[in-house]
């Protein structure tokens, strides 16, 4: 028989029962960093919480065999998603289930609810990772990956809708300076947050779209570039001081998870970025002893980082004005601006001179 709701208690031995003297779990609190996950889908597909930064994430944590929770999500969720959120790709939805239930149960379960966005199974180990007393439990992580709002049954729609409105709509300001790149009339913009997160949005040849986070924690400026249509690459210093990189293939609709290309940057600057066509893309940083260091990627191949020699003293700035060619500046210890170019071999460091 379907229960009418599924209380989740610590159990301290095996014959515990149900008590009124066990005291209720503290959801976590506002601000906190939401614990990432990583589960399956009812297909098999993996997923990480992660992989949704820079959108406002809602996690339904919900049981199989739970009244409450297959009324909440009839009433309450689903209406509000079909209504307001369906085709909004700023936010996602996800359900979580934490009661063991197999793919049938859980099928079922959607039968009756008409869930029509990401159901993840296996998510018992969450339970106490994010203080689940009961179910339905419903927590709205915010596009920095941190909890905005987390609520039992049942859920108050209204609160939950402000609370993603709000989320969708606030700014942060601009800590670093921006990076840009452009593909034909859209032109991708990309800077660091308040936060430390990479932020973005994007010129449609009409209007700038609302800033966006894509997570992280930077401590430099990004680099971005763009080899392909609908394909854009960013870059910038973690907070191990190696470049890390984040990507995406479809204009931004989905991005990747962040990933380290190693090096090593100087502190306090930032990458350079630049493609010579659509299978290949190149990254410089000022690196060890001061010197422009550089890596490549051909295909699905990235190079060792070699490096290019001189003595700098900025970031780096590079661009590509032909396939082959690549010319790379940095400010030396002069002061003045100075050159490397690539076309078919590197050339050796030429002077601009000041500015």
């Amino acid at each position: 028989m379907i229960s009418k709701r599924i209380v989740l208690l610590i159990a301290v031995t095996v014959t515990l029962t149900v008590s009124a003297t066990v005291p209720a779990l503290a959801l976590l609190p506002n601000g906190q960093q939401a614990p990432n996950f990583q589960l399956n889908d009812l297909s098999g597909n993996s997923h990480k919480l992660s992989d949704y930064r820079g959108k406002v994430v809602v996690i339904d944590f919900f049981g199989w065999a739970c009244n409450p929770c297959i009324s909440d999500a009839k009433t309450n969720l689903v209406p509000l998603y079909s209504t307001y959120y369906k085709n909004d790709a700023k936010v996602q939805f996800i359900s979580v289930e934490v009661n063991n239930g197999g793919s049938a149960q859980i099928r079922q379960y959607l039968q009756q609810t008409g869930v029509p966005w990401l159901v993840l199974s296996g998510g018992s180990s969450l339970v106490s990772t994010y203080n689940i007393a009961s179910t339905p439990t419903l927590y709205v992580i915010d596009p920095a990956g941190n909890v905005a709002l987390s609520m039992e049954y049942p859920t108050n729609v209204q609160t939950l809708k402000s609370t993603i409105d709000a989320l969708e709509s606030s700014t942060t300001p601009v800590v670093s300076a921006p990076a840009a790149c452009a593909q034909g009339t859209t032109v991708a913009l990309f800077a660091e947050g308040a936060d430390h997160a990479l932020y973005w949005k994007h010129w449609d040849g009409t209007t700038w779209s609302t800033p966006a986070s894509l997570g992280g924690n930077l401590t430099s400026s990004p680099a971005a570039t763009s080899p392909a249509n609908g394909v854009i690459d960013v870059f910038a210093s973690g907070t191990d001081g190696a470049l890390w990189s984040k990507n995406t293939t479809n204009g931004g609709a989905s991005w990747t998870s962040w990933h380290s290309l190693g090096g090593q940057l100087a502190s306090g600057t930032g990458p350079a970025a630049c493609a010579q066509n659509a299978n290949s893309l190149d990254v410089f940083i000022q690196g060890t002893g001061n010197a422009l260091w550089h890596r490549s990627l051909q295909g699905s191949t990235w190079s060792a980082w070699g490096s290019l020699g001189g003595n700098l003293t900025s970031s780096p700035a590079a661009t590509s004005p032909a396939n082959g060619v690549i010319d790379v500046f940095a400010r030396g210890t002069d002061g003045a601006l100075w050159q490397k170019t690539f076309n078919n071999r590197w050339s050796g460091w030429a002077s601009v001179g000041a500015m």
